[in-house]
């Protein structure tokens, strides 16, 4: 006799799958909005108490990018990697692998950052709760290939250059950089 299933299993892992499909959706909305200044998008996918790097409130952040946006022609946001840890049907945090092109001033920018977030769903609908920034570097196109390797690879146009956050300030990098190592050889070597 065949068993029968746990349906309370079942929909519980339904409910997992279709949060974790929302939870993509939105982080693809973000870049979205952000890239074609749908401002009003960009105050949906905020929760109401929301936070974005520091900027309190879903009204705050609308108006943080209209100025933040102000100052660069064109961008291009792309998540790349993403996982979620659930704390509840309701509640989950996140990490997002992204890259962004901007455009400062003619000059064009790459970015390689990772956002950490935290998601609500309020009225049904997933949304940030909050979103930190962490960058991998900031670097004129032109000085990416000399750059990439350089502490000082966050460099906004018109700012002095600084240190990255990633991944310099990670315990699990710092470590290995500590760590005696042999050197391996490159694949198929």
């Amino acid at each position: 006799m065949a068993e029968i299933p746990d349906l309370s299993a079942l929909t519980t892992l339904l409910r997992r799958i279709d949060a974790r499909q929302q939870l993509g959706e939105l982080i693809s909305r973000y870049g979205m909005a952000v890239d074609d200044r749908d401002f009003d998008s960009i105050g949906r996918i905020f929760a109401q108490d929301g936070e974005f790097h520091g900027v309190h409130g879903r009204q705050a952040i609308v108006d943080y990018y209209r100025a933040r946006t102000a100052t660069f022609s064109t961008s291009s946001h792309y998540a790349h990697t993403w996982h979620f840890d659930f704390e509840s049907d309701d509640r989950a945090s996140g990490v997002v692998n992204a890259h962004a092109e901007l455009c400062i001033s003619g000059k064009a920018v790459r970015i390689a950052l990772r956002y950490l977030d935290r998601y609500v769903r309020e009225a049904g609908q997933w949304c940030f709760q909050s979103r930190t920034l962490k960058f991998r570097y900031v670097l004129p196109f032109d000085e990416v290939a000399n750059g990439i390797g350089e502490p000082l690879r966050v460099r906004w146009p018109g700012a002095q250059p600084q240190m990255a956050d990633l991944p310099e300030g990670l315990a699990t990098y710092v470590a290995s950089r500590k760590a005696s190592v042999v050197a391996a050889p490159p694949p198929n070597g």
